[in-house]
């Protein structure tokens, strides 16, 4: 074998095994390092799992956040629409457009997950817009206040009738209603005229009278600005009076005769301005003026009993129909205050009540012709107070008490003995606004004098529309 084939063969016999060693040292040495670097691996995979997981949680409630903020924005922009379809045309055409209830905002962008070391920044906090709606200056802090004086204020039944309750300008009030009156005495005289319906005046002895009277009304108002309201009243009224009458003859029966009467009433018509604005909390004070006409039938134009008829001796000169009017024009001036101090409304007001004498002519109950004689029914002056509350946005309450010192009447120049009155009553009103149109309101009133009906009820329904 020649010499170079010797060496390498002599270094094959060395190198090898030791090649051969190193090989398997290495094998042993990294075999442990092998599982530590997969130990390894395997928890960094674990703890991103983990990380995405948590990141995932994070992304469901900002979604859930997202959709409670939407539905927020669809009820505020409901709401805002609501407030300016009850806005007058001009309001309405300068105030700054609704924001829109279909743009949803935009989501923050997902954290990365690059680094898995480093936490995720919180979403941004940004400062929330302004209402466009919102109140920006005193005269509409003070406009706002008085439009929920103004539906506490409907509640009351009084002054849903003398006024103080105004109708936004370009807005139209439709209010039908219907009343029911219930009234009882133990003695009534009739011969002669009615100043307040139910209550009459004459010489004829009734021993107990039942009177009750429903009215159908239908009231228009209009508001010509913000601060005038004009109106107009036509009501349909029945009557139904049951009256006992005792003969002379104690040993005899009660008589007892059941008269009724219906037809149109007497139309009012009425305006109602606002004297002040109401700022640096100062009250409103409004001013009404009320007008009644005599289109009812007149209690001087029903037939009566008259002496030759059927026991004409006991019922001369009872009613044998109801009339459906007072038979007199009346003029009624007067003033209204509401003050708010949250969250009651007070209220207040006084009014004078004329009646326009006239000659009429008195029937004969022996059935002779009509005597003419110059009637001069009594004033009155009327005065009441109460309290209102807004129980939430849609319910109101109110209290109050109304009363009228009816005056004297004057026939031929002659006071009339016994012809003063005084009619005064308690007043329930509750109200439910059912859409930003349509309210309903029930009233109940309770009488505090003789002289005023034992019980009303009065259902009003107010629709609101602009032209």
């Amino acid at each position: 074998m020649p010499a170079p084939a010797r060496h390498r063969a002599a270094r094959d016999r060395f190198v090898r095994p030791f090649a051969l060693g190193i090989a398997v040292v290495s094998l042993v040495v990294a075999s442990p390092l092998a599982r530590a670097q997969d130990a390894v691996a395997t928890e960094a995979l674990h703890e991103l799992r983990a990380m995405l997981e948590q990141q995932r949680r994070r992304l469901e409630e900002q979604g859930a956040q997202l959709v409670r903020q939407q539905r927020l924005i669809e009820a505020q922009a409901r709401e805002i629409e609501g407030l300016r379809r009850a806005l007058p045309a001009p309001a309405r055409a300068a105030a700054p457009p609704r924001p829109s209830a279909v743009a949803s905002p935009s989501p923050p962008p997902a954290p990365t997950v690059a680094a898995p070391a480093a936490p995720a920044a919180p979403p941004a906090v940004t400062a929330a817009p302004r209402d466009p709606q919102a109140p920006s200056t005193a005269a509409e802090a003070a406009a706002a206040r008085r439009r929920e004086e103004q539906r506490v204020l409907a509640t009351d039944p009084t002054l849903a009738r003398v006024g103080g309750v105004l109708t936004p300008r370009g807005m139209v009030s439709v209010e039908t209603s219907l009343e029911y009156n219930y009234a009882q005495s133990t003695q009534a005289v009739v011969n002669g005229f009615s100043i307040i319906p139910g209550i009459t005046f004459g010489t004829v002895d009734i021993r107990r009278a039942t009177r009750r009277t429903a009215i159908a009304a239908l009231t228009l108002r209009y508001g010509i600005t913000d601060r005038l309201e004009v109106n107009a009243r036509i009501p349909w009224v029945y009557r139904s009076d049951t009256i006992q009458t005792a003969p002379a003859d104690i040993s005899a029966s009660p008589i007892t005769i059941g008269p009724t009467g219906s037809g149109l009433g007497d139309i009012e018509f009425g305006a109602s301005y606002q004297l002040n604005s109401g700022l640096d909390d100062w009250p409103v004070f409004v001013a009404n003026l009320r007008v009644k006409s005599d289109t009812g039938r007149s209690p001087f134009e029903v037939p009566i009993y008259l002496v030759s008829d059927p026991r004409g001796g006991f019922l001369r000169g009872l009613e044998r129909e109801l009339p459906t009017g007072t038979g007199f024009w009346s003029i009624e001036p007067g003033i209204t205050v509401a003050w708010a101090s949250d969250p009651a409304v007070f209220f207040g007001g006084a009014r004078y009540i004329w009646n326009i004498g006239r000659t009429v002519g008195l029937q004969d109950p022996t059935g002779g012709p009509a005597v003419p004689t110059s009637l001069d029914p009594g004033d009155g002056i009327g005065l009441n107070f109460g309290v209102g509350f807004a129980l939430n946005e849609r319910t109101s309450l109110s209290l109050g008490y109304d009363h009228v010192f009816v005056l004297s009447s004057r026939a031929g120049g002659r006071s009339i003995p016994g012809s003063g009155l005084d009619i005064g009553s308690f007043n329930f009103g509750l109200s439910y606004r059912a859409s930003d149109r349509v309210s309903v309101s029930l009233g109940a009133s309770v009488g505090a004098t003789e002289n005023a009906p034992s019980a009303r009820i009065i259902l009003r329904v107010p629709i609101r529309f602009s032209l």
